[in-house]
């Protein structure tokens, strides 16, 4: 057993399993999760309540704790640092929910305004002061991040750096090396391009 490490914030067995889990031994990774799989789905419904999605949601931060397990330096507890992982995915996972919602609503009423028949896919906004909560469809959300990763790579690019991960026009164009024009033009045609992918 690897001995603790000095003024550790975790309990021995605890730096045990993730220095074996840095090694990449699956085993380890198991005996970690099941220590602290009632913490994760306790954060997951303290801060969503009882989504149906919730087991999805769960194994979604089970594998970014995987993916990034090496980062974690011990500069903290292991239970807060999967605190932190857990809370980064749900406000991803909330951007992403919101993003759909909008998207919905917006070209549902711009079909309307056009005098088009709306798409049976209106049934998803009948809420429109929380879109989120009204996706009953949760294969629908997939296939538009199907649709989404299908764009051009420069739309895509900006689509989920302002849509999903709520950066502003400067700070998508500092990332990306061009002018704040060039971003809201690649997010418009970005957007045009989803419109007619859906046929609204």
């Amino acid at each position: 057993m690897a001995a603790a490490q000095v003024g550790s914030f975790n309990p021995p067995e605890v730096d045990e399993l993730v220095a074996r889990c840095k090694q990449g031994e699956l085993e380890a990774f198991d005996r970690l999760i099941a220590r602290f799989q009632k913490y994760v789905f306790t954060i997951i419904y303290q801060h969503l309540g009882s989504v149906d999605e919730i087991d999805d949601i769960a194994q979604e931060v089970f594998l970014r704790i995987f993916k990034n397990i090496r980062q974690y330096r011990e500069e903290s507890s292991f239970e807060t640092w999967v605190y932190q992982v857990t809370l980064n995915y749900i406000r991803s996972h909330l951007r992403w929910k919101s993003f759909i919602g909008r998207f919905f609503i917006e070209h549902v009423e711009h079909g309307q305004e056009m005098g088009k028949p709306t798409d049976p896919m209106s049934r998803l906004c009948v809420d429109t002061r929380n879109p989120a909560s009204t996706l009953e469809n949760r294969q629908l959300a997939d296939e538009v991040l199907e649709l989404v990763r299908g764009l051009p790579a420069s739309q895509r690019e900006v689509l989920i750096m302002h849509e999903v991960n709520d950066l502003t026009y400067e700070e998508a164009a500092r990332i990306l090396g061009v002018t704040v024009g060039t971003v809201k033009s690649r997010l418009n045609r970005a957007r045009a391009a989803l419109r007619r992918k859906v046929k609204l």
